[in-house]
């Protein structure tokens, strides 16, 4: 009777949750079965395209289904779907099924819309309001259904609809229960991950705060993931969630005494996936938001988690195979693994704390940290390494680590060059002037059999610390032609710039005497390298410092060396040498004629005389110059006149450090630094990229960011003039728009780009030419006013955030923004823009937009603000940077097909042809294309012929009456794009069924790919 009773009560919970028996669905199982019993591939496409087939009649015939026949036939396309098949309908059938009373009805339609729509499709706005519904129902998993497929899709459809009420619900709900509370906390960190503008920082620190006071691990897990995400996406200032730490400390504290559910430790190890989460957390606090007390009690914690017993975190034996690998060998490997998850991230947030944490526990983490580095699984070597790189920029454990030189310098032998990267990173915190020698010396020995990979990184921090540790600069000097010798490609151009800044001396530098003495040694050491390489090949780079330094200084050089063989020294090279080596070489010969008239003028004349024919116009430009000026030795005395001692500030800002990624002690990096930092491989930033350079003001900046020392003749112009660089100097920031960018930047010169408004060296043309070609980025910097904008597209609509931020330390008001009407484009402003900002304050301004016909020039966003009570009203005019490629959406098609359109479309004015000089290496076409032009790479490109294909979307959806103003309209787009090698050159063909697509898509590629030939 008791098992009768059982089963009764069994099936009435099945009813009300709506669960079917396993005998229904038959013909599901028979389908899953026929695919099992399928002999090939072929069979099996046959019976999916049978069963597809009658699906689709089944769900276009007139006749209603019932949710059951319905749902089997979903459960159909999600079999078909997961075995690789496209399903391209039954997306309203299953919006229905989640309308459905019935749990299992609802699990299909739920299921159904997380696997087959993205988070971009425009059937998801009609799912919503189930999802709400079933929010707000008393039957916990009806809501969890609804709130996993929110954490499932995101997207911003979810986010502009139902953040506010998943967070009302969680904020203003507290009889929800943990289940409900944790699958909540999911669903809002996706959705701020997706769009985080609209969180308020006042009304959940005391939820969050309430939400850590929790003992369920599963909700403190969740939350601590969500707290994670507001941390990492740095749209809130760190102070405004100060009152979060004493609950996070009381809770770790919690967990690292023992309190925690059997069923949540991991190999005996509790909760270690929340422990390391509420460490990281940690991490992004400064020292100074810790009272006394949380202090006291995080050292506890910290002490506690680096005192337990070393058998817990012991490796398997050495030389043990996974075959002969017993049960009990990997449950120790997986709880070795979690602890020392912890005990890393514990170290962390040591090194966080600094001088604020204990001295006896930082010194036993030194200690662990070497046992750590001599562990025999590489995983454990590697991050021994990275935690002890961190810990040694602490002065004060210097001593502590420095007995572990030694095996570091081993560890750069590793075959694994992470290992070798981080044990590099290391040498390079642990070096002073005491060791430097012996670690800059075996640094040297390595460089000239070390991958290519790692040598630009070898060859930076060798730079840096010859530099900075070096009983004198002669000693710098050498190491530098050293590492021309071993690795020339490597030496990059800021490296001999560096060079040339330290031999030309600083305001506040060495005394006369001794900046004399170390020229002097430069120019014999330049007279050495390029004399004794007699017939073979010198490098490009050294040819450039060589004759830079032997022009600048060779007056110093010993008497017994003729005029005449310091000019053949230089010269010898010229026939060898690229563009920028020869403008060195014409200006060192230039040099040193003005040193020696009588002596090198029947040398020289005639070297400036042929090159006002040579081929390169600055070199033409150049030969001209100087041969006017020797009409008037005085003036001609004062242009080439030895080089001006650089600023102070330009030996304070090396740029050479600027390329390290992340030279701070905290691992608590924003997800924009973090990506920021991937766009290069290793521990350098790529020339030019944001965090490879700090923005400096005043006469000065033109040198101090590492431009070259080549400057119109050495001199002529003022310190920091603006102007074009001369020939062989590299054009620093960005490359230049073309005409069609550059006319959509700003307005004239009364545009922000006439003013400040540059952001790290860029100026506000620049930054916009980026935002044309990225979803986020910065739009205006000043002093008083940033504005970053945020970018989301969707077929012919669009959402742009505009964050306005006040860096400075007074409030700016009478904000006012202007929205001019455009024929094209309808923009409706979504909130009020914020009238006025206090210090350090921001404040999001949303816009909404819809492309209502082709165009070239983008809509105007015009800003105005007052800097000061009382001031002249600052005017921003600027260009929107969606451009007509924001509108544009991939469309697959195979070559055959591409080949067939394409020639469909020739003929004026669907087709236009560009011609010009390669901007970028055909090897980056692809990520252009697809992800800056937003089109679909067509299978079969190389990077002599690239193609590809997309739609541009114009007009409001759901308006297809042609004959309507603003009806939907889509135009098929295709591009070539071929190179000729020889001559860098590049063709761009586009192709378009209108032409005014055509000429707007190939100017706006044309900006970014090509230099338009004359």
């Amino acid at each position: 009777m008791a098992m009768k009773g059982m089963a009764a009560a069994a099936r009435s919970a099945q009813e009300k949750l709506g669960f079917e028996a396993p005998s229904h669905m038959k013909g599901l199982q028979v389908f899953i079965a026929d695919i099992r019993n399928c002999p090939n591939k072929e069979q099996e496409e046959k019976r999916v395209e049978k069963e597809l087939s009658k699906i689709r009649v089944k769900f276009t015939q007139t006749k209603a289904i019932s949710g059951y026949d319905k749902k089997k036939y979903v459960w159909k396309l999600l079999y078909a779907y997961m075995l690789g098949y496209e399903v391209d309908f039954g997306h309203f059938q299953a919006v229905e099924l989640c309308s459905s009373s019935k749990f299992s009805e609802k699990t299909a339609g739920y299921l159904a819309i997380s696997l087959l729509l993205a988070d971009n499709n425009e059937i998801l706005r009609l799912v919503v309001n189930s999802i709400k519904h079933d929010m707000g129902s008393q039957m916990e998993h009806h809501a969890a259904l609804a709130l996993n497929t929110v954490a499932n899709i995101g997207g911003v459809e979810f986010a502009d609809n139902l953040f506010g009420d998943i967070s009302r619900m969680l904020l203003q709900n507290n009889a929800l229960s943990a289940y409900i509370k944790r699958k909540a906390c999911i669903c809002l960190l996706r959705l701020y991950r997706r769009d985080n503008d609209t969180l308020q920082p006042d009304l959940w620190k005391p939820k969050l705060v309430q939400l850590f006071q929790d003992r369920d691990v599963g909700l403190l897990t969740s939350a601590s993931g969500f707290m994670l995400g507001i941390l990492e996406a740095g749209t809130h200032p760190i102070a405004e969630w100060g009152g979060v730490v004493p609950a996070v400390g009381q809770c770790l504290q919690n967990l690292v005494q023992g309190e925690c559910p059997e069923h949540y430790e991991y190999y005996h190890v509790p909760a270690p996936w929340l422990q390391t989460k509420l460490l990281r957390i940690l991490q992004f606090f400064p020292v100074a938001m810790f009272t006394p007390d949380v202090l006291h009690r995080i050292n506890g914690i910290l002490h506690s988690i680096l005192s337990k017993p070393t058998a817990q975190r012991s490796q398997p034996a050495a030389g043990t195979t996974m075959k002969k690998r017993c049960k009990a060998d990997a449950e120790r490997q997986n709880r070795s693994n979690a602890e020392h998850a912890i005990l890393f991230e514990a170290m962390n947030l040591m090194i966080e704390l600094g001088d604020r944490c204990d001295p006896d526990t930082l010194r036993s983490s030194a200690g662990l940290l070497g046992t750590f580095i001599s562990s025999t699984d590489p995983n454990i070597r590697y991050l021994g390494l990275e935690t002890m790189a961190r810990l040694a920029i602490m002065q004060t454990m210097h001593e502590h680590l420095e007995r572990y030189k030694n095996l570091i310098l081993e560890k750069m032998h590793e075959p694994d060059i992470s290992i070798r990267r981080q044990a590099l990173n290391l040498l390079y915190a642990l070096c002073t002037p005491e060791n430097w020698q012996q670690i800059v010396d075996e640094l040297l020995e390595i460089l000239s059999t070390s991958d290519l990979l790692l040598q630009e990184e070898l060859v930076l921090k060798i730079a840096i610390l010859a530099e900075r540790n070096a009983p004198n600069f002669g000693w710098y000097v050498d190491v530098v032609f050293r590492m021309l010798e071993s690795a020339p490609d490597s030496v990059s151009d800021e490296v001999w710039y560096r060079v040339v800044q330290v031999v030309t001396g600083f305001e506040e530098g060495l005394p006369e005497q001794e900046k004399t003495k170390l020229q002097s040694h430069a120019a014999g050491k330049a007279f050495q390298n390029l004399t004794r390489q007699g017939s073979a090949v010198v490098h490009d780079t050294l040819v450039k410092l060589g004759s830079y330094l032997i022009g600048e200084f060779g007056h110093l050089l010993p008497q017994n060396i003729p005029a005449k063989a310091k000019f053949d020294c230089v010269f010898k090279h010229y026939t060898r040498g690229g563009a920028q080596s020869k403008a060195i070489i014409m200006l060192a010969c230039a040099k040193l004629l003005n040193a020696n008239p009588d002596t090198l003028k029947p040398a020289v004349l005639p070297l400036l005389e042929d090159l006002q024919e040579a081929h390169d116009v600055e070199l033409q430009q150049r030969s001209c110059e100087l041969l006017q000026m020797m009409k008037d030795e005085d003036f001609l005395d004062h242009v080439l006149f030895t080089m001006p001692a650089y600023a102070e500030s330009v030996q304070q800002n090396n740029p050479l450090v600027q390329r390290l990624k992340f030279q701070t002690k905290s691992r608590a990096h924003t997800r924009a630094q973090l990506e920021e930092a991937a766009k290069s491989e290793g521990g350098v930033l790529k020339t030019g990229a944001r965090g490879g350079r700090s923005p400096r003001s005043g006469e000065d900046s033109a040198r101090a960011d590492g431009a070259s020392p080549t400057n119109n003749f050495g001199g002529a112009s003022p310190r920091g003039q603006s102007g074009s660089p001369p020939a062989g100097q590299p054009q620093r920031g960005p490359p230049q728009a073309s005409d069609s960018a550059s006319e959509s930047g700003s307005e004239e010169d009364n545009s922000p780009a006439a003013g400040p408004g540059g952001a790290e060296g860029q100026g506000p043309r620049d930054l916009w030419t980026q935002l044309c070609i990225m979803p986020q980025g910065r739009l205006y910097t000043s002093p008083t006013l940033n504005l970053d904008l945020k970018q989301d597209y969707n077929l012919s609509t669009g959402r742009l955030t505009i964050m306005f931020n006040n860096p400075g330390k007074d409030p700016i008001g009478n904000i006012r923004v202007h929205l001019p009407e455009v024929p094209f484009m309808r923009l409706q402003a979504a909130n009020e823009p914020p009238q006025s900002l206090g210090p350090g304050q921001q404040a999001p301004h949303f816009v909404q937009m819809t492309c209502l016909r082709p165009f070239l020039q983008p809509a105007k966003y015009l800003v105005e603000y007052c800097d000061r009570p009382g001031g002249q009203p600052i005017q921003l005019p600027f260009m929107l940077p969606s451009v007509l490629t924001k509108f544009i959406t991939p469309a697959e098609m195979q070559m055959a097909q591409f080949r067939q359109y394409f020639e469909t479309m020739a003929g004026a004015p669907r087709d236009n042809t560009t011609t010009g000089v390669a901007k970028v290496p055909p090897t980056q076409w692809p990520n252009y294309l697809t992800k800056a032009f937003n089109m679909h790479l067509v299978e079969g490109s190389n990077p002599s012929c690239a193609m590809a294909c997309g739609t541009f979307n114009a007009g409001e959806a759901g308006t297809a009456d042609p004959s309507k103003p603003g009806a939907m309209t889509t135009v098929p787009c295709m591009v070539r794009l071929e190179y000729n090698e020889a001559q860098n050159m590049i063709r761009i063909t586009t192709r378009t069924q209108h032409g005014e697509v055509t000429q707007s898509l190939a100017q706006i590629i044309a900006t970014y790919l090509a230099v338009p030939a004359p």
